[in-house]
């Protein structure tokens, strides 16, 4: 009986894995398809407005600005409330391979409140790092792959 529970366990998480990795390729060939979009039209960065017609506001309100590298990737987000105060600021930064390698969150007043770093081995990330405002590694993911023979 334990076998059994045990073999059951196995392909329930091998399952969670395929289907985490079949959306993980869809997610990054539709961020591919965005960035070579942004790369062919030469677009370095992006504003989305918001107008708040209930309210009867006449003026639009920044809703995001985006800015992107001359390879269409995403440098910095930076997304506002409805009064114009930053809610949320991120920059991203690309390995020589295009990979992303570090992930920045900043408060309102540019100040670095944490970090994300991938670090990679062959094309796949291997580990990611998180470190808190004061730049302390404070938590770690490690990616293993098993590789069919």
């Amino acid at each position: 009986m334990k076998n059994y529970k045990f073999d059951s366990m196995k392909i329930k998480a091998a399952q969670r894995i395929f289907l985490t990795g079949a959306f993980m390729l869809m997610a990054g060939h539709l961020m591919a398809q965005s960035a070579e979009i942004v790369k062919e039209k030469k677009i370095v960065s992006t504003t989305v407005y918001e107008y708040f017609v209930e309210e009867g506001l006449d003026e639009p309100a920044i809703e995001s600005l985006k800015n992107f590298n001359d390879q269409g990737q995403l440098l910095e987000i930076k997304e506002y409330d409805n009064k114009g105060a930053v809610k949320r600021w991120e920059k991203y930064v690309y390995n020589e391979e295009g990979k992303l390698e570090e992930e920045i969150f900043l408060d309102s007043k540019g100040r670095i409140e944490s970090r994300e770093k991938s670090i990679y081995s062959d094309g796949l990330r291997v580990e990611k790092q998180f470190y808190n405002k004061k730049d302390k590694l404070v938590k770690r993911k490690v990616y293993e792959y098993e590789y069919q023979e």
